[in-house]
């Protein structure tokens, strides 16, 4: 597989992008539209993947994005969205056909997207780009569950969502317990723990600086709502493993515990 991705990627809230992409993937990288469209008209490549990383609204314009597509009509295109893009759907212009990921959603999802595409499976990112997200959404409901053992901690302030998240780890063959920060240690070590924080993470810190030492060393996931980068750096230093936004997909979180476990989707 080869993928052009075009943007700035120094940026601290695309920093992981490259990291994230599997070592069979081929990356050719371009600054912006211009060069993009440049190196897509010598014909040299063939991308199976567009990613426009956008570091605010309106980067790319629907102009520039168009000649991408005339150039490379069968290349899927990827919005991948910055910190300063989570309000355009209200506010702006998004980019029209694109799959739309944030950034902190980033990690999941090209994980998956690629483990399928490459094996031949059907990709929610491989559809056709008139596919709604709808479509997409149903595409990703009809992944297998992986199956796995283990014992997971789970803490959350709303019972609802821990429920929730209780629900999803025992369809994936898992075993949970219910862990607060102020609860004693658990008798039996957890194999990983999940850790629901609220909008502000600031009022999280402690909580989850004595959850993650009631559990370690098992790996914590720590869920928060439209993360900032200073706020997964806050929650990266206070003893999560890793950080998944809210709301998420189910088969996200099953990734997440995958890539903290150390199994592979193939297992």
């Amino acid at each position: 597989m080869t993928i052009l991705l075009v943007g700035n990627t120094r940026r601290r809230e695309f920093r992981e992008v490259r990291a994230a992409m599997d070592a069979g993937v081929r990356v050719v990288e371009a600054t912006d539209l211009e060069a993009a469209s440049s190196l897509l008209a010598e014909g040299e490549h063939a991308f199976d993947l567009i990613v426009l990383a956008a570091a605010y609204p309106g980067q790319f314009s629907a102009e520039g994005v168009e000649r991408l597509r005339r150039l490379s009509p069968l290349s899927r295109i990827v919005a991948l969205s910055g910190s300063w893009c989570e309000g355009e759907l209200r506010s702006g212009h998004p980019v029209p056909g694109a799959v739309r990921v944030y950034w902190h959603q980033w990690g999941p999802r090209i994980g998956r997207e690629l483990a399928r595409w490459l094996a031949g499976l059907r990709s929610s990112w491989g559809l056709p780009a008139t596919a709604t997200e709808e479509e997409r959404v149903l595409t990703m409901a009809e992944e297998p569950c992986p199956r796995r053992s283990g014992l997971i901690a789970v803490c959350s302030g709303e019972p609802d969502v821990q429920d929730w998240i209780c629900d999803a780890c025992r369809r994936a063959g898992y075993v949970t317990v219910r862990l607060r920060p102020g609860d004693p240690p658990l008798t039996e070590q957890p194999s990983a723990a999940i850790f629901d924080g609220s909008d502000e993470p600031c009022r999280q810190i402690g909580d989850l600086r004595r959850f993650a030492a009631k559990v370690r060393p098992a790996p914590v996931i720590a869920l928060l709502g439209f993360p900032r980068q200073e706020d997964r750096d806050a929650l990266l230093a206070a003893g999560a493993s890793a950080l998944l936004s809210k709301p998420l997909f189910v088969q996200d979180l099953f990734w997440q515990l995958d890539a903290c476990l150390g199994f592979s989707q193939g297992d």
